[in-house]
């Protein structure tokens, strides 16, 4: 019989651990604020403490979660004045890592961010919000890799992360001013995909500082609603 499915790839015990818990801070189940204990957390899971650590290491890089020396693991809490700050300093950043890639792209780069917007673009049609998040976040991830400066893109990584799962923990409060940033959140890709091929880098950059701008003045009404 010639062989018509492909191989299932066994999902990971981690891996497992890491989308339950996602849900729970989604849902609202775990609150943000909340202190989570491994030991406690093996304990109702049934394994090892370590494997609790691998995955909240995970869902510190995704934002769920952060991380303290000597206080433990809390669910990301931001208050609208936290979210104010990050803003201010992603306007003066981010910019600069869309004016480093247009310096320097090549145009396999640039079909790769295309493609990267493709999918937010087909995700958002289907408003589908979780995936919509994962695929805008992962063209701004691949933005600031691409920019080549390692140190603007570790800082972007801590400072833009934790927004994009507060997006996700609170998307609900306000699911009509979320899908229109969506909306427009599409369309700033689009524009500055046009400005690199056109190879006008400056506008690029002020194409992001505008959109980042607008989207600190949503603050606390289409986004980050406060508690």
């Amino acid at each position: 019989m010639t062989a018509i499915f492909q191989k299932i790839e066994p999902v990971s015990k981690k891996t497992r651990l890491v989308t339950t818990l996602r849900e729970a801070i989604i849902s609202g189940a775990i609150q943000a604020g909340e202190q989570i204990v491994e030991g406690k957390i093996a304990q109702q899971f049934g394994v090892g403490q370590g494997l609790i650590r691998e995955a909240l290491i995970e869902l510190e890089h995704q934002g769920f979660v952060q991380r303290t020396p000597f206080s433990g693991t809390q669910v990301t809490r931001l208050t609208l004045e936290d979210a104010q700050q990050i803003f201010d300093l992603r306007i003066e950043l981010e910019p600069l890592a869309f004016w480093l890639v247009g310096r320097s792209a090549t145009p396999e780069q640039l079909n790769e961010l295309a493609e990267l917007a493709g999918k937010s673009k087909a995700v958002a049609t289907a408003e589908t919000l979780d995936s919509f998040f994962d695929t805008h976040l992962a063209f701004r991830k691949r933005i600031w890799k691409l920019s080549g400066n390692r140190y603007l893109q570790q800082t972007l990584d801590r400072l833009v992360i934790p927004l994009y799962a507060l997006y996700l923990i609170r998307r609900s409060r306000n699911s009509e001013g979320i899908l229109q940033t969506v909306l427009e959140c599409v369309d700033h890709q689009e524009k500055i995909l046009d400005a690199y091929r056109r190879g006008s880098i400056d506008e690029a950059r002020a194409v992001a500082r505008e959109f980042l701008t607008d989207m600190k003045d949503y603050l606390g009404t289409r986004l980050l609603p406060t508690e």
